[in-house]
């Protein structure tokens, strides 16, 4: 049944009417339409009478779908799909019955849904990262508002307080059932974990945890916190550490093998770790624990690298990825042999050959039961060295004692050069170098000879404060024998030259015998899943500004953050295939769920509110399935 317009000519003027008719089939015939009722001459018809006749028809069949074409209002538009999204990735972790379990177990009087705030907070920071008081009226502008178990939550500031406390109560225990959950959902590989430390600033010195130190944020004049984040070989956080502001890196790695071997349970891993975590105590830590390790080497602070760059030839090297390796064992006692002679010459000692063979003989017989003593190198020493050197003999006694305990080692380096790199070093370099020679030039040039002493110094130190500060070496400062003013300036070409050497070349050290040259270079530079980690705090989650100073609620705020970024690495590791996020999520937080009024009537005060998920595209869907959720226009799982 349809309405059409039929046309009747009468004493030469044309006519058209508004007739009701329908399809008939008649046999033998076909198809033809019939009229059933004519409803006038539409010349005739008022626009009042059009909209009554429609008016009437909606009313008198309830057919309240349709609604009068300028008669719909939008209300509001709610953020919907970048709700359910990292929702759904919550649900997979199961996150909500580990955080309830786990909390009953602590308390069982807590009747507060800890879980939803926290789940809240976490999704926040994937979304929009705001402060908690900012969440509470962030949750109104979004789809939890309408959603089924969180539209009676109260939304005052407190309980999320609470939750959060009641969130690191249950930190180590949540994130060892994370873990667990981690290893049978994606197979998670422990048999190599990273670990490497990053700093977030405070605009407040009230917290407790708070201090200065190193700042990776450039901001030394704030008081920081450390936080330290151990990653599996895929790059999923499995566990998060957070100290002191002015803890060094190397002072953390005890407490972080120590936690994994007793809480987790990990029996065998390679731990892998930046420069800064390399000292003799943290090896003797990490190797006490019975795991290997794959540390990061600070080449001009390790003696053992000169010994290895003066035997380093391009014959040797092998090609890996763009990178020469070359792959060094250094014996202790070799090295400890090299490095007196070395001493020796620099003194200017005349090396006598059968008595430096009795120095390497007793060097060669070092054993770790017994600790040397200088007495047994004095003679040895002063006999060949220059006459009333007692410096030089102490210095080599010194470093002879410091290797105590490590005597009958063998070192397994790896030596990496980047030819890349090693252009781009030397270029950053030259240019600083004449830079810093023209703001020399310029200091030495005005008023030659009238200035003052103090105002020299002063324009000194301001050349080379900050970061500047490492290319000091480079220059020699001439300065007048009587008065020590500076004078003038010139090049040391010799630590331009033997900082040239250093361009594009990283060094690791491993107890791991067994791994291949590649695979120690393949697993070190998977390191750098921690800082792209560290990169997505501070960017993608944005850990700061930290709001809170109450040490409970800032180690839990870091908690919070560390879970969003646990999600945003399964989608962007299981789903995508370490492909970047950001079109993805562009496209998902399209998704919105609107909220308008209708209305059906002209005549009448007759209106309907109607809920509706606006279209998913294409591409939109294909994220959406792709983490399970099948239909995201989907209104079950809310509520009106």
């Amino acid at each position: 049944m349809f309405p059409r317009i039929t046309k009747s000519v009468k004493n030469g003027h044309t006519y058209e009417y508004l007739v009701i008719s329908e399809s008939v089939r008649i046999k033998g015939k076909g198809s033809t339409t019939k009229n059933i009722v004519t409803l006038g001459n539409i010349n005739k018809f008022r626009d009042k009478d059009i909209n009554g006749l429609i008016d009437g028809l909606i009313k008198i069949f309830e057919l309240e779908k349709y609604s009068l074409t300028e008669g719909t209002e939008i209300i509001e538009s709610l953020e919907h799909g970048a709700i359910v999204f990292w929702q759904k990735l919550w649900n997979k972790l199961t996150l909500s019955k580990m955080i309830k379990k786990l909390v009953k177990l602590q308390d069982k009087r807590i009747t507060m849904e800890v879980d939803k705030y926290i789940q809240m907070m976490t999704i926040n920071r994937c979304v929009d990262p705001l402060s908690k008081l900012a969440v509470t009226r962030w949750v109104e502008t979004t789809c939890y508002k309408q959603m089924k178990g969180y539209t009676d939550l109260p939304l005052e500031v407190e309980y999320f307080y609470r939750s959060m406390d009641h969130l690191l109560k249950i930190k180590d225990n949540l994130e060892f059932a994370l873990f667990k959950k981690l290893e049978n959902l994606f197979s998670i590989n422990v048999k190599l974990t990273f670990y490497d430390i990053t700093s977030s600033f405070f605009y407040t010195d009230n917290c407790t945890l708070g201090a200065n130190g190193y700042s990776r944020d450039s901001r030394a004049d704030k008081e920081q916190i450390v936080i330290g984040v151990v990653t599996s070989w895929e790059g999923y956080p499995i566990k998060h550490f957070v100290f002191s502001g002015d803890t060094k890196d190397e002072t953390t790695v005890a407490e972080v093998v120590k936690k994994l071997r007793a809480e987790y349970c990990i029996e065998e891993t390679t731990f892998v770790g930046d420069r800064g975590m390399i000292t003799k105590l943290n090896l003797d830590k990490i190797e006490g624990e019975g795991f290997g390790y794959i540390m990061g080497v600070k080449l001009r602070q390790d003696e053992i690298c000169e010994m290895l760059f003066s035997d380093l030839s391009a014959e040797d090297s092998e090609e890996y990825r763009g990178l020469k390796i070359w792959e060094k064992k250094i014996k202790i006692k070799e090295f400890l042999t090299w490095k007196a002679k070395k001493i020796l010459i620099k003194s200017g000692a005349m090396i006598n050959d059968e008595k430096f063979k009795l120095l390497k003989e007793q060097i060669m017989a070092l054993s770790d039961e017994n600790a040397p003593t200088y007495k047994t190198y004095k003679k040895i020493l002063q006999d060949i060295a220059k006459e009333n050197d007692p410096k030089t003999c102490r210095k080599i006694f010194r470093l002879i004692k410091k290797y105590y305990g490590k005597y009958g080692e063998e070192l397994r380096y790896i030596v990496c050069l980047n030819d890349d790199r090693k252009d781009i070093a030397y270029q950053r370099r030259q240019e600083y170098i004449s830079k810093i020679s023209k703001e020399l030039d310029k200091v030495f040039s005005e008023n030659e000879g009238n200035q003052e002493v103090i105002k020299v110094e002063k324009s000194l130190h301001k050349i080379f404060e900050g970061y500047r500060g490492k290319y000091k070496k480079f220059f020699e400062i001439q300065r007048d024998q009587v008065s020590k003013k500076a004078s003038g300036y010139k090049l040391n070409q010799a630590e331009i030259e033997k900082e040239k050497q250093l361009d594009g070349i990283f060094v690791m050290l491993t107890s791991r015998m067994d791994l291949s040259k590649s695979k120690v270079v393949e697993s070190y530079k998977n390191l750098q899943e921690v800082e792209i980690l560290f990169d997505d705090l501070k960017n993608f989650v944005d850990i700061r500004p930290i709001r809170h100073w109450l040490e409970v609620r800032v180690k839990a705020h870091v908690f919070i953050c560390i879970l969003s970024l646990l999600l945003k690495r399964i989608f962007e590791i299981h789903y995508l295939g370490c492909k970047s996020v950001t079109e993805p999520l562009e496209q998902i937080y399209k998704s919105k769920l609107i909220k308008y009024k209708v209305k059906f009537s002209e005549r009448e005060d007759r209106s309907k509110i109607l809920i509706k998920v606006t279209n998913t595209t294409a591409e939109q869907h294909k994220y959406f399935t792709m983490v399970g959720i099948k239909n995201p226009m989907s209104l079950e799982e809310f509520v009106w």
